[in-house]
């Protein structure tokens, strides 16, 4: 019981809607009718202010790390960290503050997570996922590109299958939210965004 909890705790902790309070506490704006409309940080810092989209960014990664930790320091279960990692996730991905339908891409709860559970992988995509956005010119199609290697990267650097399953589990939830994106870069919206 106690781990379904830690599991709901982390969808909760991942739904904390950072970007729209910083939005409204700086400039008024709800953040969903801002920009691309995306609750993360990266739209806060473009029409916010650098220090907002910072302060958006901190408490996003902060999220996927506390996540974790709640699930390794509060249950023996070995795998329950990882699922609290996906609870936040899609916690910021669709986070339930906000009606279920405002929620950011992911990436910076997903960084938290990493940080915690496997400090190597942040090492290892920040670089893919820089190469495949100067290759695609896209930035949206670098994350996605990259998050569909994310299950073998986790595999090669923690030696089991569940980490692939993880990876594959994250790269899903992740991908999920850049659909948008993926059709307009296919419809040919393309450069660097």
């Amino acid at each position: 019981m106690r781990d379904f909890l830690l599991v709901g705790l982390s969808y909760l902790v991942g739904s904390f809607p950072s970007a729209y309070l910083f939005t409204k506490l700086c400039s008024g704006a709800d953040i969903r009718r801002v920009g691309s409309g995306n609750v993360g940080g990266m739209n806060t810092a473009r029409n916010v202010g650098v220090w907002a989209g910072a302060a958006t960014a901190a408490l996003d990664v902060g999220k996927g790390a506390l996540a974790v930790y709640l699930g390794a320091s509060l249950s023996s279960t070995p795998w329950l960290p990882h699922v609290c990692a996906l609870a936040a996730v899609a916690g910021h991905n669709w986070m339930l503050f906000l009606g279920l339908r405002g929620g950011g891409k992911g990436l910076g709860t997903s960084a938290g997570a990493m940080l915690v559970l496997l400090p190597q992988a942040i090492a290892v995509m920040i670089p893919l996922v820089a190469a495949f956005a100067l290759v695609f010119r896209s930035t949206y199609m670098g994350v996605v590109v990259a998050f569909l290697l994310l299950p073998g990267v986790l595999y090669w650097l923690g030696g089991r299958a569940e980490w692939a399953l993880f990876g594959l589990c994250l790269a899903a939830i992740v991908i999920a939210k850049h659909r948008e994106n993926v059709r307009d870069y296919l419809a040919g919206a393309r450069g660097l965004s």
